[in-house]
C-alpha cells in the first residue's frame, strides 16, 4: 500500500487556506494484483517549525477523506508540516509528507496592514467597443435658428468593410442628434446612416417635437431662448437611445415585449433591441451644423450611464480631460472661447489611454537572509502580476468572480525564489475582468460593480533573524502609465493589442525599469449602486451592489490553467485577405498565432461557432461564420503588428469558438500557426467512457468538452455569448455528472457561497450567481439545496450541509407564503418550466414537484444533522406536498399526469420528474405511462432542462432498460444523437439548435451551441452502460454499487471519479455471455449485482481489479 497524494483541504500543498479547521484526506494505491485492501488506522501530525500543533495519535478508523483538524489554533501566515500514517488490513504500513500555508486568516481589510486600493487616474477608452454612454454637449445657433447637434456611432469599422457586418454594408456610416430651430417649429431629428440598406443621408430616421416626451406639452425651446446656449443628451443604451434637451426628455418609447411593459429608448440599432449584434457603438463622435448654420459648442463629453456616471471624455478648446489637447483642435476654429462649426459635420476618434499598468520596486534588505516571501493579491477586474521579469503564476483571470461587494477573493504566492537582495521590481497590469466593461445578457449592465479597476496587494518578507517587512500597494511607492501594448480588454468585446509597444510590458517589471515619466495612480474606492429592474413583471430587479463592506478571503482551489491544445485542420480563403480557420472542435479559450507581417500591420481576428449552411434562407452568405448568437460580445480580437515573426496570444480575454476568422494579414498563417488554448478550472478529468459506437464515443466528448469550456471559475451556461453566467438552473441540472468526471467540492461550494450571498433578507435565493438577477423561480431557486445534498452524497462531508443549512431554512421559510402548494401561486415562484422541451410540461406541476423535493430533502438533510425536530417538520410538509401534487396533477381513472386545470398533460417529462423527485405515489402507474410515452414518440425525447438528465435512469428503475438504451442511441431529431450526425463537438442550448432542413429555425441569436444541460444523460451512461453508483445509504463513495445493464453494443468502458481514486468498469461481449471488468480503489468495497433482474444475485468485492462473466 502507498500513499499516493495527501489532500488538505482537496488541494494538493495548498498556500494561501484561511480555514481554521481544515479537513485531510489521501489517495491509496497497491501494487497491481493486490485485492481487498482497506485502511484499518491511520495517523495525522502537523507541525510548524520544531512545535507540534497536532498529533491525532493512532485513530482505529477506515476513514481517508475529510478528517477534520482539531490541534491548537492555527496561525497566519504560517507553513504547516503534514504527516500521514495510515495502517492496512494486511498489516501493512504507509507514511507520506505534505504541507500547508495559511493565508491572512482575518477576513477584514484591516489585515492588509496600510495596503490601498490603487488604479489609474484615467479610464481607458475603446470608442469601437463602447456601447453603453451617456453624450452631451451645449450649443447655440447663431441667430437663434438652423439645425445643429451631435454625433456619434461613425466609422464602425464593421460597416466601413462589407465581410464584417451580416447585412454586407460598407461606406459611411454615423448617427446624428440635431436640434432644428425654425420659425414656429422645434423639433429634434435623428439620422442613421450606413447601418442599414434603407438608410438615408437625405431623410431623418425619426423625427420628434421638442416637447416633454411624458407630459407631451411642454415647448422647451422658445423664441424667446432660441439663440441661448442649449444642452443636448442622448443616453445609449446598447441598442436604444433616450434624447433629452437641457435635463427633459424629448424622446423615448413604450415598449411592450417579453419582459412586460417599459418605457425604453429609441431603438437606433435595425437589427432589434434585445439579444441582438449591437450598434451603435461609440466609435467616432462630433459635432454638426446644417446648411447655413453657425454652430457655437462648449464641449463634448461622454461618460457612464452606470454609477458612478463618470465623466471619461471632455473635449473643449481649452483641452481634453487629461490636459491633453484636443482632439479636434486641428479640425475646427475657436471662437470666443467656443468650437465653432459650419456648414459640416466633424468627427474625430476620442479613445484613449490603454488598460491599467502599476509598478513599483521592493527592498530586500541585503545584509540579512531571507527565510520567505509571499504575495497576498486581488484586484477589482483581474491582474497580471511580474516580479523581476517573470510571471508568478500559470493561474488565469485570477481572482476569478465572486459576489464582490460580498467577499473579495485573493491570492497567496510564494515568491521567494523571484527576490533578489537589494531593490526587485513588481508590475501589475489590471484588465476589466468580471468587474466593468460588459456583464450579463442586459446590455445596460455595463461596469457592473463598478467602473475602474483596482490593486490590493502586499509583500510580506520574513528574514531569518525573525524580522518581517510588509510592502503594501500605497500612492506614493507606485506609479501607474496608461500607454501600454495592451489598449483594450473586455471579456464580451476582446482584446486589442500594440507589439510596437510590446517593450514597455516586457520590461516594466525588472528594478531598472526607468518609470520618471509615469504618474502617481490613486486610491480607488467603491460607490453603492442601486438595484435597478429591466424585466418588469417577468424577472428579478438587478441586486444593489456595495451595500457593505466585503470579506477578504483566501483562494486556493480550482485556478483557470490551459488544459488543452489543438491546431487548425483548414483554412479557407473567404474573401481577399480575410482567412476562416476550422479548429473542428468548439472550446473556450484564446488563439495562439503566430504572424509575419510589416510592422504596423492590423489583424483583425474574429471567432464563431457555426457557419451560416448552404440553405435560400442564408443565401449570400453560405459558409461565412454565424455571429448574431454572440449577440452584444462581438468576440473581436485586434493586434497590430511590431515586425517579422511574432506571436499573439490574449491575456485578458476568453472567446467560445470553433472557427477564427482572421484579416489584414498579407501572409496567411499556416494550420500549425493557428493555435487554440483550451481555458477550464478543470485540470484533472477522471470521467471516461468508450464504445463499440463512434456517435455514442463523440456524445461523450462533447459532454466533456462543454464542461471544461463552461467551468471557467464559475459554472457557466456558455462561454461564448453575452452571458456566461451562472445559471442556478443549469448548475444544478448538471452537477451530479459533473462530480462523476472531476473533483469538485470546493468549485461547487463557491458557488453555494455565492447563492448564500445573494440570498434576501425574506430568504428568496437568486436564479443567477455570482452577480444575480434573472429569472425561473423555485426550478432554479432550489439549486442550493440540492447541490448541497449532491456533495454530500458525492464526499461525505457533513461540513458541507452544517455551513449552508441556515441559509436552506431560511429560504423554505420565505418558501411558506408563496401558494405552495397550491395551484395559485405568487408569480415568485415561476416562471420557468422544462426549459426548451419540445412538449410543454404544466408548471404548476413542475412546481409543486420540486416543492415536494425541496422538503423531502430538507428532511434529510436535517436528519444528518441530528436536528430531529426540524426532520419531522419537514417531513410533515413533504407529505402535504406529496398529497396535494397526486390529488392535482394524475387523472385518478387513468393514472396519466394532467394540468393544473384537469386537462391532460401526457409528457415524458411530468412522468420523469414524478418518479425522479418521489413524489409519485403510484409509481407503478407513473412509470408505465412513461415508458408508453417513449415509444409513442418513436424513442425520441421529450424533454427539456430538467425532465432530460433524469429520464433514461427513471425508464431503467420501471425496467424498460431496453427502451432507454434505444433513446440513447436514437439519432432522428430530437435526441442526444442527432446534433452529432450534424457535426457537434459540444452539447447544444436547443435540441434544435440547428436542423438539416431548418438550418437555425430562425432562432440564431438565442442559440448557443455550448451549453452542457442536455448532456447530463451521461451520468446514465456511467450508472448502468458502466454499472458504477454511489450508495446513497452511505455517502462519500466508499461503498460502491455495481449494476451494469449493457445495451446493443460490442463493447463499452471507462471510469468515473471518486474521493478514494478513480472507479473503472468495461464489458465486451464474448459470444452469448459478457465479461465485465472493474477496479475498485483501496478503501473502498463493491457490491456487484451479476443479474438485475435478480437483486440476491450478488457478490461483494474489496479493492483490486476483478473479471466476471454476466
Amino acid at each position: 500500500m502507498k500513499i499516493e497524494r495527501i489532500l488538505i483541504e482537496d488541494q494538493m500543498a495548498p498556500i494561501g487556506l484561511d480555514e481554521k479547521k481544515p479537513v485531510f484526506s489521501w489517495l491509496l494505491t497497491a501494487e497491481e494484483g493486490e485485492q481487498n485492501l482497506m485502511q484499518s488506522a491511520c495517523r495525522i501530525v502537523v507541525r510548524t517549525g520544531e512545535d507540534t500543533v497536532w498529533d491525532s495519535g493512532k485513530m482505529e478508523t477506515g476513514v481517508s477523506t475529510g478528517i477534520g483538524y482539531e490541534g491548537e489554533a492555527l496561525q497566519p501566515c504560517t507553513k504547516y508540516e503534514v504527516k500521514a500514517e495510515v495502517w492496512d488490513n494486511h498489516g501493512g504500513k504507509a507514511e507520506a509528507e505534505s504541507s500547508f500555508e495559511t493565508g491572512l486568516m482575518d477576513s477584514l481589510y484591516a489585515a492588509w496592514e496600510g495596503a490601498e486600493w490603487i488604479g489609474a487616474p484615467h479610464a481607458t477608452v475603446c470608442a469601437e467597443n463602447r456601447g453603453v454612454f451617456t453624450i452631451e454637449s451645449e450649443f447655440r445657433m447663431e441667430g437663434g435658428k438652423g439645425e445643429a447637434g451631435i454625433v456619434f456611432g461613425a466609422n464602425d469599422f464593421r460597416l466601413n468593410d462589407h465581410t464584417k457586418n451580416e447585412l454586407g454594408m460598407e461606406g459611411e456610416n454615423y448617427i446624428r442628434y440635431a436640434v432644428c430651430l425654425e420659425e414656429g417649429d422645434a423639433r429634434l431629428e435623428i439620422y442613421r446612416v450606413g447601418y442599414a440598406p434603407e438608410d438615408t443621408a437625405e431623410k431623418p430616421f425619426a423625427v420628434t417635437k421638442l416637447v416633454n416626451w411624458k407630459e407631451k406639452t411642454q415647448e422647451i425651446l422658445t423664441p424667446e431662448n432660441a439663440d441661448a446656449f442649449h444642452k443636448l443628451t442622448v443616453e445609449v443604451d446598447g441598442n436604444v437611445a433616450y434624447a433629452y434637451v437641457d435635463g427633459i426628455l424629448v424622446d423615448a418609447i413604450e415598449e411592450h415585449g417579453f419582459f412586460g411593459t417599459k418605457v425604453s429608448g429609441r431603438q437606433l440599432n435595425p437589427r432589434g433591441n434585445n439579444d441582438v449584434l449591437p450598434y451603435p457603438r461609440l466609435n467616432e463622435i462630433g459635432f454638426y451644423a446644417g446648411k447655413g448654420t453657425t454652430g457655437y459648442f462648449k464641449n463634448l463629453t461622454v461618460r457612464n450611464v452606470r454609477k458612478p456616471s463618470a465623466e471619461i471624455v471632455r473635449e473643449t478648446p481649452e483641452g481634453r480631460l487629461d490636459g491633453g489637447k484636443s482632439i479636434f483642435a486641428d479640425q475646427i476654429p475657436v471662437e470666443n472661447g467656443y468650437f465653432k462649426v459650419e456648414d459640416s459635420q466633424i468627427t474625430a476618434d476620442p479613445s484613449h489611454h490603454s488598460i491599467p499598468m502599476l509598478r513599483s520596486c521592493i527592498s530586500c534588505q541585503k545584509e540579512k537572509k531571507l527565510v520567505s516571501a509571499r504575495l497576498y493579491i486581488t484586484a477589482r477586474g483581474i491582474y497580471d502580476c511580474r516580479i523581476n521579469g517573470q510571471e508568478i503564476t500559470e493561474d488565469l483571470l485570477r481572482p476569478g468572480l465572486t459576489q464582490y461587494d460580498h467577499r473579495m477573493n485573493y491570492q497567496t504566492y510564494d515568491i521567494t525564489g523571484l527576490m533578489k537582495p537589494g531593490r526587485n521590481g513588481i508590475g501589475v497590469t489590471l484588465a476589466s475582468g468580471w468587474w466593468s466593461e460588459a456583464q450579463t445578457f442586459v446590455v445596460k449592465n455595463f461596469n457592473y460593480f463598478g467602473d475602474k479597476e483596482s490593486l490590493l496587494a502586499k509583500v510580506v518578507m520574513k528574514y531569518e533573524d525573525g524580522s518581517r517587512e510588509v510592502f503594501g500597494t500605497n500612492t506614493e511607492d507606485w506609479k501607474y502609465f496608461g500607454e501600454g501594448p495592451y489598449l483594450f480588454s473586455s471579456y464580451f468585446a476582446g482584446e486589442q493589442y500594440d507589439a510596437r509597444r510590446a517593450e514597455v510590458y516586457e520590461t516594466y517589471s525588472l528594478p531598472e525599469f526607468d518609470d520618471s515619466t509615469w504618474e502617481k495612480p490613486v486610491v480607488v474606492d467603491t460607490v453603492m449602486i442601486e438595484e435597478f429592474c429591466t424585466m418588469p413583471g417577468f424577472g428579478r430587479s438587478w441586486p444593489a451592489v456595495h451595500e457593505q463592506k466585503p470579506e477578504y478571503i483566501g483562494e486556493y482551489d480550482a485556478p483557470v490553467r490551459i488544459v488543452d491544445r489543438r491546431t487548425a485542420k483548414t483554412r479557407k480563403e473567404l474573401f481577399p485577405g480575410v482567412y476562416l480557420y476550422d479548429l473542428e472542435q468548439e472550446m473556450a479559450g484564446v488563439p495562439r498565432i503566430t504572424l509575419h507581417e510589416k510592422a504596423g500591420t492590423k489583424i483583425i481576428i474574429r471567432y464563431a461557432e457555426v457557419l451560416y449552411p448552404d440553405l435560400p434562407e442564408y443565401a449570400g452568405k453560405e459558409g461565412t461564420m454565424m455571429l448574431e448568437n454572440y449577440r452584444d460580445a462581438t468576440s473581436t480580437d485586434v493586434y497590430i503588428c511590431r515586425g517579422g515573426e511574432e506571436v499573439f496570444q490574449p491575456k485578458f480575454t476568453f472567446h467560445g469558438y470553433r472557427y477564427i476568422e482572421i484579416s489584414g494579414v498579407e501572409h496567411a498563417p499556416e494550420l500549425e500557426e493557428v493555435e487554440s488554448l483550451q481555458y477550464s478550472s478543470v485540470t484533472e478529468f477522471h470521467g471516461s467512457l468508450t464504445s463499440s459506437y463512434k456517435l455514442l464515443n463523440r456524445f461523450a466528448e462533447n459532454v466533456s468538452w462543454s464542461q471544461k469550456c463552461n467551468f471557467i471559475n464559475i459554472p457557466t451556461d456558455c462561454p461564448q455569448r453575452n452571458e456566461r453566467m451562472g445559471w442556478a438552473g443549469d448548475t444544478h441540472i448538471f452537477c451530479h455528472t459533473a462530480l462523476n468526471n472531476s473533483s469538485l467540492k470546493k468549485f461547487y461550494e463557491r458557488n453555494l457561497q455565492a447563492m448564500r450571498d445573494l440570498q434576501t433578507p425574506e430568504g428568496q435565493y437568486p436564479e443567477i450567481a455570482p452577480v444575480g438577477g434573472g429569472f425561473g423561480g423555485i426550478t432554479y431557486e432550489c439549486a442550493s439545496i440540492f447541490m448541497a445534498w449532491e456533495l454530500y452524497e458525492q464526499y461525505g462531508d457533513i461540513r458541507t450541509l452544517e455551513k449552508f443549512y441556515p441559509g436552506m431554512q431560511k429560504y423554505m421559510d420565505y418558501m411558506k407564503d408563496k401558494g405552495l402548494p397550491g395551484t395559485k401561486v405568487n408569480p415568485a415562484i415561476g416562471p420557468l418550466g422544462d426549459w426548451l422541451a419540445p412538449e410543454e410540461t404544466d408548471l404548476l406541476l413542475l412546481w409543486n414537484a420540486f416543492y415536494y423535493k425541496e422538503a423531502d430533502l430538507m428532511s434529510r438533510i436535517a436528519g444528518a444533522l441530528g436536528r430531529t425536530e426540524e426532520q419531522h417538520q419537514y417531513e410533515a410538509l413533504a407529505a402535504k406536498v406529496k398529497k396535494f401534487w397526486n390529488e392535482t396533477f394524475v387523472l385518478p381513472d387513468s393514472g396519466k399526469t394532467c394540468n393544473a386545470d384537469g386537462t391532460l398533460c401526457d409528457t415524458q417529462c411530468s412522468y420523469a420528474i414524478a418518479l425522479s423527485y418521489g413524489v409519485a405515489e403510484d409509481r407503478k402507474r407513473i412509470g408505465e405511462h412513461l415508458i408508453r410515452k417513449t415509444r409513442a414518440i418513436g424513442h425520441t425525447v421529450g424533454t427539456g432542462f430538467f425532465g432530460t438528465g433524469i429520464l433514461n435512469q427513471m425508464l431503467t428503475e420501471q425496467g424498460a432498460v431496453e427502451d432507454a438504451w434505444k433513446m440513447m442511441l436514437q439519432t432522428a431529431f430530437p435526441s442526444w444523437l442527432y446534433p452529432v450526425t450534424q457535426g457537434a463537438t459540444t452539447i447544444w442550448e436547443h435540441w434544435d439548435s440547428y436542423t438539416k432542413e431548418k438550418g437555425f429555425g430562425g432562432q440564431n441569436a438565442m442559440n448557443s451551441f455550448n451549453h452542457y444541460s442536455l448532456g447530463s444523460v451521461l451520468s446514465w451512461l456511467y450508472h448502468t452502460g458502466l454499472g458504477i453508483q454511489r450508495d446513497e445509504t452511505k455517502p462519500g463513495y466508499q461503498h460502491i454499487l455495481l449494476k451494469p445493464q449493457p445495451g446493443p453494443l460490442e463493447f463499452m468502458k471507462g471510469s468515473v471519479d471518486s474521493p478514494y481514486g478513480v472507479i473503472s468498469a468495461g464489458w465486451e461481449r464474448k459470444g452469448d455471455k459478457i465479461e465485465y471488468q472493474v477496479t475498485i480503489p483501496v478503501n473502498t468495497t463493491a457490491t456487484l449485482f451479476k443479474n438485475t433482474e435478480d437483486p440476491a444475485d450478488t457478490v461483494e468485492l474489496g479493492s483490486g481489479t476483478y473479471t466476471f462473466m454476466l
